[in-house]
């Protein structure tokens, strides 16, 4: 036994909605688990804040007894070049959170039955002789656990050590700005390279967005003034889209951390989700994450198919001839994108 150093059985690795979905669910199980992040909670996270209906359904099947703010949005607008194409309203309702309130409503879920916090910054992690692991924190802390799960985000460190440089991911940025209607808006585009231009109303602002694989901030401003729209303060970050496994059935990766967002949309919050309740199963039942996690795995390979044909300029003419007919567009929607 190690001196001056906490046991548990698990060790998560950021507070996101991955990390607190998952430490809620372990706690619920009477699994011990610490929730690690070396963030102070509120904190505010680039993203536009869509939750698809399979994510608040998901999340409501998770965590029954959560009640969250967000704003109803009942249409979609669809352009193309600057051209609007389509306007349609989905079956069901696209939710949008700030993320910054969001967030924070989820950890304090997961700490209002119980779940324990810990406000460090994670260092390394080693494995013992007898398998398990001890995770080290910047301060010097420790924290020795059957399982690490990485649940740190688009850059992060435990997937860092465990499979070294990540390469496969995306930028996007975007701001805050006046608001202006209560219409969701993608605009397509073949400058955009596997990317596109995104207004998420908020309740009392607009977020303004555009990501795509030589994304920088010089086009971002190019974009903003073009449509006159004037430059507030412009934040960024990488959106990663390819999946990884660590390598090591103790180590799971999950969420954005695992490359998880989905890679035709960049909707990152359903996998994130739907990757921690796989991790709590993994964990639960002493099972491998690859397979509990196998569905998902095999929608990722689906969807690397799926961008090389829907961001082509074939994608493009096909989604503007498709665009002609809202009810064709709506149940596409309604059966596959949402």
């Amino acid at each position: 036994m190690i001196e001056n150093v906490l046991e548990t059985q698990v060790v998560i690795i950021g507070a996101g909605p991955s990390g607190t979905v998952c430490g809620y669910l372990l706690k619920k199980a009477g699994i011990d688990c610490v929730v690690v992040d070396h963030a102070t909670f509120p904190r505010d996270k680039i993203c536009g804040g869509g939750l698809t209906v399979k994510a608040y359904r998901l999340l409501a099947e998770l965590m029954p007894d959560l009640h969250y703010e967000y704003k109803s949005i009942r249409k979609v607008r669809l352009s193309i070049d600057h051209e609007t194409v389509c306007e349609f309203e989905p079956t069901e309702e696209l939710r949008i959170v700030r993320r910054k309130v969001f967030d924070h409503t989820l950890l304090k879920q997961y700490l209002q039955i119980g779940g324990t916090f810990e406000h460090e910054a994670f260092a390394k992690f080693e494995t013992q002789s007898d398998g398990r692991l001890l995770v080290t924190m910047k301060s010097g802390r420790q924290i020795l656990c059957r399982y690490l799960v990485g649940a740190d985000g688009s850059n992060s460190q435990v997937r860092k050590q465990a499979i070294g440089d990540y390469k496969g991911r995306t930028l996007w940025l975007e701001q805050y700005s006046e608001k202006s209607s209560d219409i969701l808006e993608v605009e397509l585009s073949a400058k955009y390279d596997q990317g596109y231009y995104y207004v998420f109303p908020n309740p009392d602002y607009d977020v303004i967005g555009i990501g795509d694989k030589d994304m920088s901030m010089e086009r971002f401003r190019k974009v903003l003034n073009e449509r006159g729209i004037q430059e507030t303060k412009i934040k960024g970050a990488y959106i990663p889209i390819e999946d990884v496994e660590s390598g090591d059935d103790h180590v799971i990766l999950i969420g954005d951390a695992g490359g998880f967002p989905n890679k035709l949309t960049y909707e990152g919050l359903y996998y994130a989700i739907a990757t921690a309740r796989n991790a709590f199963v993994a964990i639960k039942e002493g099972k491998p994450f690859k397979e509990t996690n196998r569905i998902i795995f095999k929608k990722k390979s689906h969807e690397t198919n799926w961008v090389k044909l829907f961001y082509s300029p074939l994608g493009l003419w096909i989604t503007r001839t498709f665009s002609h007919y809202p009810k064709l567009v709506q149940f596409i929607y309604d059966h596959g994108v949402r």
